[in-house]
């Protein structure tokens, strides 16, 4: 997976929003994993463009898996979403979820996601 290793207020962290790279399946969020372990950062910072439609889709499960995956390893995930995304009522209420915990959430704008990541 292409990734690009940037700091923000001196703490380092994993970028692909400019990368081609895309979560299509289960074993690519060990790939995210492995970069976490490579750069020496738990921090990551992902778009839209890096989640299949499968993430979006809850019936495949994908996104459920990277959510308690992400937990487990305690990675911290930030995923940039354009305001105006247009996502199922379920897909929404699983965000709302997800953005409970201290490990996901979803920002439509990449300096809220750099704060909560780095602090």
């Amino acid at each position: 997976m292409d990734s690009t290793l940037k700091s923000f207020g001196g703490i380092n962290y994993i970028d692909l929003t400019e990368s081609d790279s895309r979560i299509d399946r289960e074993g690519e969020l060990n790939d995210l994993l492995s970069l976490c372990y490579y750069h020496n950062s738990n921090l990551l910072l992902l778009s839209e463009k890096n989640l299949s439609a499968d993430f979006f889709n809850l019936r495949s499960g994908l996104a459920g898996a990277a959510m308690q995956k992400f937990a487990n390893y305690q990675a911290k995930v930030a995923i940039l979403l354009p305001p105006n995304a247009d996502q199922s009522l379920r897909f929404k209420e699983l965000m709302f979820e997800m953005s409970r915990s201290n490990h996901f959430r979803f920002y439509d704008n990449r300096e809220a996601a750099e704060v909560w990541l780095t602090t």
